[in-house]
C-alpha cells in the first residue's frame, strides 16, 4: 500500500508496508485484517471495528517503518481502544508475554521461585508458557475482583503457571498392575501389558508419574508402595529386593525430565504393618492377575522393601549426599507399635532423618487413614474412600487448587477490631471459594473435550470412569502469617503467652467452620491446609510493606528496609523462638486437628546430628502424648562440589580440600 509521510507534511517515495505476522509470514498491510480480528476475536461490531482499523492505520501512516509486526499492531489497536472506551474489548484483545528486557534476562539469570528448578533450556521455556498462562488466568479465567486480590496481595493463587491443570494427585500402583501402562491417555504411543516382573513394574510406575507431572501442576503421590509390590517379591532374597528398592528411588531421582527439566516431584508412603482396609483385600500379582492371597499375606515382603528403601536412603547417591525425590512418608500408627521389628525399623528411619533429613513421619491416630504427598499435602480418607479400598486401582485423589490467605493484611484492615478482623478473614475465604469455582469450571471444560484434551491420561477410561475423579478432588485453603495476625492485634507473638497463643486457635478454628459452611454452598470440598510457602510468605510480605508500611514494619519477620522479609508460615510459631523441640511439636501441634488437609512440624537439627534412638523416643512421644500429624527432622548440611565431601552444617567452604565451591543444604518451609 502506498503511503504518504505526514510527519513531513510532504509525500515520501510510494512504497509497500508489510507486516511481519504471528503465524510466521510477511503480508502487505491490509487494515481488514484488524477488522476481522476484532469481530473474530472480541465480537466487535464490524462498524466499530472497521472505525478502530481506520485510525490505526492513518497512526502507522505516520510511522517510517517498512515493516511493522503484529504485536505492534496490536499494541496500537488497544491504545485506540482505551482511547474510545472499549475497556472491554481492550482486555480481550490483549497479547500475552514478556518484554525483551525479560527475556533477555531469561537466559543470563538462574530462576529464583522455585528451588525444584535449576537453570537449563527447558527451564526457560518453562518461565516463558508459564508468564503467559498466569497472565491468561487473570485476565481470562478469575473474575476482576479475584485478579486484584491476588495482585494486591489479598489472597494468592498458587501455581497460577499451571492454570490448565489441577494441584496435585494422590495415586496407586494397582492401577498400572492391574491396566498396563498407557502413557498419554490415548494409546497413541506404545502401550505395555501389566508387567509382569518387579523391575518392569517400577519403571512403568517411574513412566507414569512422569507422565502424570505433565497434567498436574503439584506432586505425584503413591500410596502403600511398599505393601502394592509385595506380591511380586515372593521368594526373592534380600539382596535382589534392595536392588530394586535402589533402582526405584534412583529412577524416580535421576528423571530429570519433568516441566522446566525438574526432577518428577514424588511422594511414596510406606507402612511398617499391613493398614487394616487393605488387610482382607485379594493382591494383585505378575501380569495383572490376582494371587489368590490378600494383602496381609505379603507382610512380610513388604517389610523387607521398606527395610531396603530405607538403607538406601540412609547411603545416599554415589557422593553420598541425600535423595531429594521421592520423598518417603512413613505412615505410623497404633498397630505400627504391635508389629514385630517396629522398633528397629523406626531407628533406621530415625538415621535416614537425623543424617540426610528425608523421613516425613505421617500420624495415622484411630481410625484416620490419610495419603500424604506434597510438602504437607494430607487425604484424609473417609467412609466413600474406604469402600474404594476393595478396589484399590480407583483409590485416585486430586487436590484442584491451594489459594492463600494473607491473615496479617486482615488485622491491619481491621485497626483493633476484632469484629472487623474476623468480616475481613471471611472476605479473603468467600474470593478463594468462588477462586476455586472459577478454576474448576475452567478444567471441566477442557476435560470435556475427552481424548482431544490437554489432559488426556485424565479423561482416560479404563475401570469404568475418568483417570481423574471430579467428586474425589479437594480445593485447599492456606493461611499464611498467623502469628504475625496475632502479634499485631495482642502485641504478642503466639510463643509468647497463652492468650495470644489461643487467639491464634481461636482464628484458625473460624477460618475451619467457615471453609466448612462456604464448601457447602459452593458444592466443593474446601479443607484448610498449611501453605507450603516457599515463595508467598516473601510475597505477602513485600506487598504489605508497600501497601500498609506503618503497620507491617512492626510484625514483619526478617530485616526491614531489605528484599529479605518474610511472614511465618501458615500456623507455624517464630522459627526463632526459644522453644524445645517437644513443647513446638505440642504446641504447634494443636492447630493441625483443624487443618485437615495436611499440616507438619519441621524440627529443626541444624548442625547436631542425633542418635536415631533418641528421635525414635522423640517420634513416640509425638505420637502418643501430642495432636501433631507430621513431623519431619531437618538437618543442616553442606557439599564440596570438588571433592564431594558432605559436611554437617553450613560452611563456606570444604573442610577437607578448602574450596569455596559448595552447597548449603537446608529446608525452606
Amino acid at each position: 500500500m502506498a503511503v504518504k509521510n505526514k510527519k513531513n507534511d510532504v509525500d515520501s517515495e510510494d512504497r509497500t508496508l508489510f507486516v511481519r505476522t504471528s503465524d510466521d509470514d510477511i503480508r502487505s498491510w491490509d487494515k481488514m485484517f484488524i477488522v476481522k480480528s476484532l469481530v473474530n476475536e472480541v465480537n466487535m461490531p464490524e462498524a466499530d471495528a472497521l472505525k478502530v482499523a481506520t485510525e490505526v492505520e492513518g497512526f502507522i501512516k505516520y510511522s517510517s517503518l517498512k515493516f511493522v509486526s503484529a504485536p505492534l499492531v496490536r499494541e496500537i489497536t488497544n491504545t485506540k481502544l482505551l482511547e474510545h472506551g472499549y475497556e472491554g474489548y481492550r482486555k480481550k484483545y490483549t497479547r500475552l508475554g514478556l518484554p525483551l528486557y525479560d527475556m533477555t534476562g531469561l537466559f543470563f539469570n538462574s530462576n529464583k521461585e522455585n528451588s525444584n528448578v535449576h537453570h537449563s533450556s527447558e527451564a526457560i521455556n518453562l518461565t516463558i508458557s508459564g508468564i503467559a498462562k498466569k497472565e491468561y488466568a487473570l485476565l481470562n479465567v478469575f473474575s476482576d475482583d479475584i485478579a486484584t486480590a491476588y495482585q494486591n496481595g489479598t489472597i494468592h493463587l498458587h501455581d497460577l503457571d499451571y492454570i490448565d491443570r489441577p494441584y496435585c494427585s494422590g495415586n496407586s500402583i494397582e492401577f498400572l498392575k492391574k491396566y498396563g501402562l498407557v502413557m498419554d491417555g490415548r494409546g497413541n504411543l506404545t502401550v505395555a501389558k501389566p508387567a509382569k516382573h518387579a523391575d518392569v513394574l517400577i519403571l512403568h510406575m517411574t513412566k507414569f508419574a512422569a507422565a502424570l507431572q505433565g497434567q498436574f501442576a503439584g506432586a505425584i503421590g503413591w500410596d502403600a508402595v511398599n505393601l502394592f509390590i509385595a506380591p511380586y517379591l515372593k521368594g526373592m532374597d534380600y539382596d535382589r529386593i534392595k536392588q530394586l528398592a535402589q533402582m526405584m528411588i534412583y529412577e524416580f531421582a535421576q528423571q530429570a525430565v519433568s516441566r522446566g527439566g525438574q526432577v518428577t516431584f514424588t511422594d511414596t508412603n510406606y507402612f511398617w504393618e499391613v493398614p487394616k482396609h487393605f488387610a482382607d483385600v485379594p493382591a494383585i500379582g505378575p501380569g495383572g492377575k490376582f494371587t489368590g492371597n490378600n494383602y496381609s499375606d505379603y507382610l512380610e515382603e513388604a517389610q523387607m522393601f521398606a527395610k531396603a528403601a530405607f538403607e538406601v536412603y540412609l547411603k545416599g547417591d554415589a557422593y553420598g549426599r541425600p535423595f531429594f525425590f521421592p520423598k518417603p512418608d512413613l505412615h505410623i500408627t497404633e498397630k505400627f507399635f504391635k508389629t514385630d521389628e517396629n522398633e528397629e525399623f523406626m531407628d533406621l528411619a530415625c538415621d535416614v532423618a537425623s543424617k540426610m533429613g528425608n523421613t516425613y513421619f505421617i500420624f495415622d491416630r484411630g481410625d484416620d487413614v490419610k495419603i500424604s504427598e506434597c510438602c504437607r499435602l494430607q487425604f484424609k480418607l473417609n467412609d466413600s474412600d474406604l469402600l474404594d479400598a476393595k478396589s484399590p486401582w480407583k483409590m485416585r485423589y486430586s487436590a484442584m487448587q491451594n489459594i492463600t490467605v494473607n491473615l496479617p493484611r486482615a488485622a491491619y484492615c481491621a485497626r483493633g477490631d476484632e469484629t472487623i478482623l474476623f468480616e475481613k478473614i471471611d472476605h479473603a475465604m468467600e474470593l478463594a471459594a468462588k477462586a476455586h469455582v472459577q478454576k474448576k469450571d475452567f478444567i471441566r471444560r477442557i476435560l470435556a473435550l475427552g481424548s482431544a484434551s490437554s489432559l488426556p491420561i485424565l479423561t482416560m477410561n479404563l475401570d469404568g470412569e475418568p483417570y481423574y475423579r471430579f467428586d474425589k478432588a479437594s480445593f485447599l485453603l492456606g493461611m499464611l502469617g498467623l502469628n504475625e495476625l496475632v502479634q499485631y492485634v495482642t502485641g504478642e507473638e503466639m510463643h509468647e503467652s497463652v492468650g495470644a497463643y489461643k487467639f491464634g486457635l481461636k482464628t484458625i478454628a473460624y477460618m475451619r467452620k467457615r471453609a466448612e459452611e462456604l464448601g457447602k454452598k459452593h458444592n466443593i470440598h474446601m479443607p484448610l491446609e498449611q501453605t507450603p510457602a516457599e515463595s508467598t510468605a516473601y510475597r505477602m510480605a513485600k506487598l504489605d510493606m508497600e501497601h500498609y508500611p506503618k503497620a507491617a514494619e512492626k510484625v514483619v519477620k526478617g530485616t526491614v528496609g531489605t528484599p529479605y522479609i518474610y511472614y511465618t508460615n501458615s500456623t507455624y510459631f517464630n522459627i526463632g523462638a526459644p522453644m524445645s523441640p517437644m513443647d513446638r511439636v505440642t504446641r504447634e501441634g494443636s492447630f493441625h486437628p483443624l487443618i485437615d488437609a495436611g499440616a507438619m512440624t519441621h524440627v529443626w537439627l541444624g548442625e547436631s546430628q542425633p542418635e536415631p534412638r533418641s528421635l525414635t523416643n522423640f517420634v513416640m512421644k509425638t505420637f502418643k502424648n501430642t495432636q501433631n500429624t507430621q513431623i519431619a527432622f531437618s538437618p543442616e548440611m553442606t557439599l564440596c562440589k570438588t571433592c564431594h565431601n558432605k559436611m554437617t552444617g553450613l560452611k563456606d567452604k570444604c573442610d577437607r580440600c578448602g574450596d569455596t565451591k559448595v552447597d548449603g543444604i537446608t529446608r525452606c518451609s
